[in-house]
């Protein structure tokens, strides 16, 4: 009798360990080409939407890392790479941009067909706040990345 007891619960800690594995896939990098990510940089978020004229979907993605904290708010180094999500095919990469936001925008305001990535950064990664780390003053830059004429723009 002990040894059924202690053998069901060692099956049962055994099981739920492994669900902790089980659960969660790992994310690697046979999805990406390798030159999307810049060091330090990790993925934060991704969406698989139409961004050009072709038929076939991209995947646009959100890198993130770290710049600082403060006691309001944090701060964010952020790049958006589009891919193309048969081929892999890297199709678009942002330059880096600092913002208090790590969000992806895509929309389709213009109702085409064809979705936008909005995104919203300190312009010239320029900012201050006081000498407690509190209100944080920047000059905001909000622009739209779009595909128009078979080639992607910044507006």
């Amino acid at each position: 009798m002990k040894r059924t007891i202690l053998l069901l619960l060692f099956t049962t800690c055994c099981m739920s360990a492994w669900s902790q594995f089980q659960v969660s896939t790992a994310r690697t990098w046979e999805r990406f080409p390798p030159e999307a990510q810049e060091r330090g940089f990790g993925i934060h978020t991704s969406q698989i939407v139409q961004m050009d004229n072709d038929q076939a979907l991209e995947e646009v993605i959100l890198f993130a890392s770290d710049n600082g904290h403060y006691p309001y708010f944090d701060l964010f180094k952020s790049y958006y790479v589009i891919i193309d999500y048969y081929t892999k095919e890297l199709k678009y990469k942002s330059d880096i941009t600092i913002s208090d936001r790590r969000e992806l925008v895509l929309e389709d305001r213009n109702s085409d067909g064809i979705y936008e990535l909005y995104r919203a950064y300190f312009q010239d990664g320029k900012f201050s706040v006081d000498e407690n780390g509190n209100n944080l003053k920047t000059t905001w830059v909000y622009d739209c990345i779009e595909w128009k004429n078979n080639k992607i723009n910044t507006r």
